[in-house]
């Protein structure tokens, strides 16, 4: 079966530098390159090279960009429905620091225009059938993501969406859901919107934890030392005013509305909330070099092997080495590791 992935697709512009500037600080960089990005097109690369047969649904400028990035997808075997906008094609401006940290700048452009993106949904949503997966972000207006997963529903679709950038999310949007995919800051901050508030499962607020601050674009670490998601980095400090049982009671909370929850725990890991059973997936212990595009790896692989009818118990381990796999390198979409490579590290865990 297939992975349908909807989400954004940009020209990102990395910089390498020794550490991420202060604000109004002048750092000398040592290195700039250029590559294709976006949490939607680096998701739909991941699940490509994870084995599943994958359509990317998006819009991007009549520009040189937008014709860069088609045949990127295309060269990696992805079926393309992009939509042309008469806005410019998306751009990132990453700033990349020695230990691997990173921070993000994104203009939208094309990713913003919701008419072109709902329009190649609907097309390629036209033949989704039971066994297809629908997997989505938050980096494109959130009525094209409601309105592919109401089509993917009646269809018999299962729905998949990673929460990323965190905004708030009504029961009756979360319903749409069958698989949720969050950080440790988006699964707290979704936890407490229902109840109108930045506040945790047991109704205490969360320390440090905002939208902006929560916002994992493109798997980045937070600026607490937040570790990786799916690997271990060499920091792993704890999240600033979050404990382990907070975390926990708000996937429970969530996982009461969606069903099934996974939430990514850097080096601790990650959760699993499914039929009522809370299951502790172990992370692999890297160094990390880029984390720029950890977050949408681990979704694009778990979703290519969900597709494939493997429990979430397999899936979820696949992904996490996946994620582990492309922090080693740098850039986005071209970080995300080939199938042979992810089941050789899954071999080690045996």
């Amino acid at each position: 079966m297939g992975v349908i992935v909807l989400g954004s697709a940009n020209h990102d512009t990395s910089v390498s530098m020794p550490r991420i500037p202060a604000p109004g600080e002048t750092i000398l960089a040592t290195g700039a390159a250029s590559g294709p990005g976006g949490k939607g097109l680096n998701q739909a690369v991941a699940a490509a090279r994870s084995g599943a047969a994958t359509t990317f649904v998006g819009a991007v400028g009549d520009d040189e960009a937008g014709e860069r990035l088609r045949g990127v997808l295309i060269d990696e075997g992805v079926r393309v429905g992009l939509g042309t906008s008469d806005r410019p094609t998306g751009t990132a401006f990453v700033m990349v620091a020695d230990d691997g940290e990173n921070a993000i700048v994104v203009v939208a452009g094309a990713n913003g225009d919701g008419a072109a993106i709902t329009a190649e949904a609907a097309s390629a949503l036209a033949s989704a059938r039971s066994g297809d997966l629908v997997l989505a972000q938050l980096e494109v207006p959130l009525d094209a993501v409601l309105s592919a997963f109401r089509s993917a529903k009646e269809r018999g679709a299962t729905t998949v969406l990673n929460a990323a950038p965190s905004r708030p999310l009504s029961e009756d949007q979360l319903a749409l859901v069958d698989v949720l995919i969050v950080n440790q800051h988006e699964c707290l901050d979704l936890a407490g919107a229902p109840v109108g508030g930045a506040a945790d499962a047991a109704g205490a607020p969360v320390v440090g934890v905002t939208d902006d601050a929560g916002a994992s674009v493109e798997g980045v670490a937070d600026d607490a030392g937040a570790p990786v998601e799916g690997a271990a980095d060499d920091a792993g400090a704890p999240v600033v005013g979050v404990t382990d049982d907070a975390v926990a009671d708000a996937a429970r909370f969530l996982a009461a509305r969606v069903g099934t929850v996974v939430v990514t725990l850097g080096a601790a890991g990650a959760l699993v909330l499914s039929a009522g059973e809370e299951t502790r997936i172990p992370a692999f212990p890297v160094t990390a070099v880029d984390t720029t595009a950890a977050g949408d790896t681990f979704c694009g692989a778990l979703a290519s092997r969900l597709a494939a009818g493997d429990a979430l118990t397999a899936a979820v381990p696949f992904a996490s080495a996946a994620a582990a796999l492309c922090v080693q390198r740098p850039g986005a979409a071209a970080s995300a590791p080939r199938l042979d490579e992810i089941t050789e590290l899954l071999a080690t865990r045996a």
